[in-house]
């Protein structure tokens, strides 16, 4: 019985298949291994069944051909040859031939042995690409057997870009980026793959009219300026030189200004510009700032006299770039000149609130501009509104848009205030980590009106515990920055960070609250938004019920106004109908004043007798005077309901209508004397 291999679980992965089946079956060629899985459609338990039954076939063949091999056999006939001729000379044919074997009374039967299964052979894959470049897609279609250099050599005449400057990006399983000589079928790649081109050394050519000008003319749109390059023309008025430096539309003012760090050895806090759009923050983007394109001037000069020039910089390399920074940060503290300038000596000691606050937004405002002032234009983005405001910018929204807060309290009684904004709080690193996970709000204690006043607030949000802790605190351990968040309705302080903390000990600690708060609250988020899903199916329900009410009102008052209006109809029916009714009646009457009373059978004058034939069939019989005028007789149908202008009133014979006749004419004149027959008929 055939041996058979089954597998509860199966890899989903390609490379996890292809290396189950090598260990499967033991086959080390990759092409052969391969070639196997793509004749099974990449199921390995066919895969693996189909080398297993080739193998045990094979084996069994050679088991046959062993036992065949191990059995004596007949001599064979005269006629047979043998496949190699005998070498040995004439004495060969003098031989005698070996006495016949005697004769076996089982002779088997010769079974040839089975070749064992050749390799499957090698499959040509068709692989297909999608390479996205900027707002371009590129598809294409490639053997497996072609090198990742293949690929860049058709996106070199498609995009006219050097191979050299190409990268390639969403190779997926592949951990190292393969090189150009790199083949596709050693990536394991799948047949579809999306691939992603990047270009970060592409060289700007200054003659491009679509990198330099608007297209015929046009302004460009602002995602085309964040794909462009910018030319920067910086004149340093100190040193009196030109630097034409480019950057992408992408980087931002910052990076601007840390270039002209590399360049002058200026740190971006004692860089002072001329040039930038007003209201300008260094987080923007050149495209988004509103300079010109493609080409924009700027002035730089050093805001403290004593920076060192590009000079003196290159003559003190042999300092570490850490003790250049720890010497700024001394020098800051020991002489705020360096700071301030030579025209703010007086302002030494100045806090960065003033006291007697009356509009704390004010106030706020100042200690943002008085902090600029003292450490440059990097410096975390300060909420300029009171704290119980800051709150509801970062707590009172839905919980996925949620922020931590943090309260930076500034001493300039300690000696740490100076090293811990300039080193720490300023560091680009920190402050956009604040940016994007905080929303930060400044205060300065260093008057005791304005300690007390935080200390207030403090209480009144936060609780008695925050307010002795910063009551209590010793002084040399400001500044301080608490970490408050917001969990499940409840606000807590989460840390409160001294200020003698490292850069990296203060990162470590931001990073950990913000790592802390996410995984609570995303809790919060999946409860707020089936509260939202709920809220918004009640609501839709309500829209329901009251759109169902306003169709049935809406149905009750079209029913009643019909109602309504059928009333009224059958009223003025009926009324017309009474109308008509009366003036028939009143027509009966005149008629019956009118009519001649009916003469007795007896009488002496001559007497003439109608009989009137009816619509309905019924036989009406009356006598008249035979002198009396003939109008007699319509006066009298008039008062039975038989009026002139429906009916017409016809004799038998001559035929004709009674109505259309002299009326004045007696019927001894008409010839309806002493009886006749009239028909009434409708018109």
């Amino acid at each position: 019985m055939r041996q058979r291999i089954s597998f509860t679980t199966m890899a989903t992965n390609r490379d996890e298949i292809l290396i189950n089946f090598q260990v499967c079956t033991g086959i080390e060629n990759f092409d052969e291994c391969l070639a196997h899985l793509e004749q099974n459609d990449w199921c390995l338990e066919r895969a693996v069944n189909a080398v297993m039954e080739a193998q045990q076939e094979a084996q069994q063949a050679q088991d046959v051909s062993d036992v065949v091999a191990a059995i004596p056999m007949e001599t064979p006939p005269s006629s047979f040859r043998p496949l190699v001729a005998d070498l040995g000379g004439d004495d060969a044919d003098c031989n005698p031939p070996d006495p016949p074997a005697p004769a076996l009374a089982f002779q088997p039967a010769l079974i040839p042995p089975r070749p064992p299964t050749p390799p499957a052979p090698r499959t040509i894959r068709m692989i297909n690409f999608t390479i996205e470049y900027k707002d371009k897609t590129i598809n294409l279609v490639l053997e497996d057997s072609r090198t990742v250099g293949t690929i860049k050599t058709l996106l070199k005449d498609e995009l006219h870009i050097p191979v050299d400057l190409m990268v390639l990006e969403g190779w997926g399983h592949t951990r190292i980026r393969p090189n150009d000589s790199a083949q596709l079928s050693a990536l394991h790649l799948p047949l579809e793959n999306r691939l992603y081109l990047q270009t970060p050394n592409i060289p700007e050519t200054s003659g491009s009219n679509s990198n330099t000008q608007p297209i015929n003319g046009e302004e460009i749109s602002f995602a085309d300026k964040l794909t462009r390059s910018f030319e920067l023309c910086i004149m340093d008025t100190d040193d009196k030189q030109e630097y034409r430096l480019r950057y992408s539309g992408s980087k931002t003012i910052l990076d601007v200004k840390h270039g002209m760090f590399a360049l002058t050895q200026v740190p971006v806090r004692h860089q002072q510009w001329d040039g930038w759009p007003v209201n300008s923050e260094d987080t923007l983007t050149l495209a988004a700032s509103g300079i010109e394109f493609p080409k924009h001037e700027l002035r730089f000069r050093r805001i403290n006299n004593k920076t060192r020039s590009p000079k003196q910089a290159t003559d003190e390399q042999t300092a570490s770039s850490d003790d250049e920074e720890f010497e700024d940060a001394s020098d800051m503290y020991l002489d705020d000149s360096a700071v301030f300038g030579n025209d703010l000596t007086s302002r030494r000691f100045e806090a960065l609130l003033p006291n007697n606050i009356e509009d704390e937004t004010l106030a706020l405002m100042h200690f943002s501009q008085e902090f600029r002032q003292r450490y440059g234009e990097t410096h975390p983005q300060f909420f300029l509104a009171s704290l119980e405001d800051a709150m509801k910018e970062a707590f009172n929204v839905p919980a996925k848009d949620r922020k931590l807060l943090a309260i930076y309290i500034h001493n300039d009684r300690s000696v740490q205030s100076n090293v811990f904004c300039s080193q720490l709080l300023c560091a680009e690193s920190i402050v956009s980590f604040l940016t994007q996970n905080y929303v930060t709000w400044g205060w300065d204690i260093s008057s005791e009106e304005n300690k007390i006043r935080l200390q207030s607030t403090c209480t009144k949000l936060f609780g008695s515990v925050t307010t002795a802790t910063i009551k209590n605190l010793q002084q040399d351990k400001f500044p301080l920055l608490l970490i408050v968040m917001r969990i499940r309705s409840n606000t807590e302080v989460f840390a409160v960070l001294q200020g003698n903390t490292s850069l990296d000990e203060l990162m470590t600690s931001l990073i950990h609250a913000v790592e802390s708060y996410n995984s609570q609250r995303q809790s919060e988020i999946v409860q707020e938004a089936e509260r939202n899903a709920a809220e918004t199916l009640k609501k839709e329900q309500d829209e329901a019920y009251h759109e169902s009410l306003l169709a049935d009102r809406a149905k009750l008052e079209e029913k009643l106004r019909l109602e309504r209006e059928e009333m009224e109809r059958q009223m003025e029916e009926e009324k017309e109908k009474k109308q008509i009714e009366e003036a028939q009646e009143a027509r009966r009457m005149s008629f019956q004043s009118q009519l001649n009373a009916e003469p007795p059978e007896d009488s002496p004058e001559p007497i003439s007798t109608v009989r009137m034939r009816l619509p309905t069939g019924e036989m009406l019989t009356r006598r008249f005077i035979a002198t009396s005028p003939m109008r007699m007789v319509i006066m009298y149908l008039g008062t039975k309901g038989y009026h002139t202008e429906e009916y017409k009133i016809l004799t038998t014979f001559p035929k004709k209508d009674l109505t259309t006749l002299d009326q004045s004419q007696s019927f001894k004149e008409l010839g309806l004397f002493p009886q006749e027959t009239l028909f009434v008929e409708e018109r």
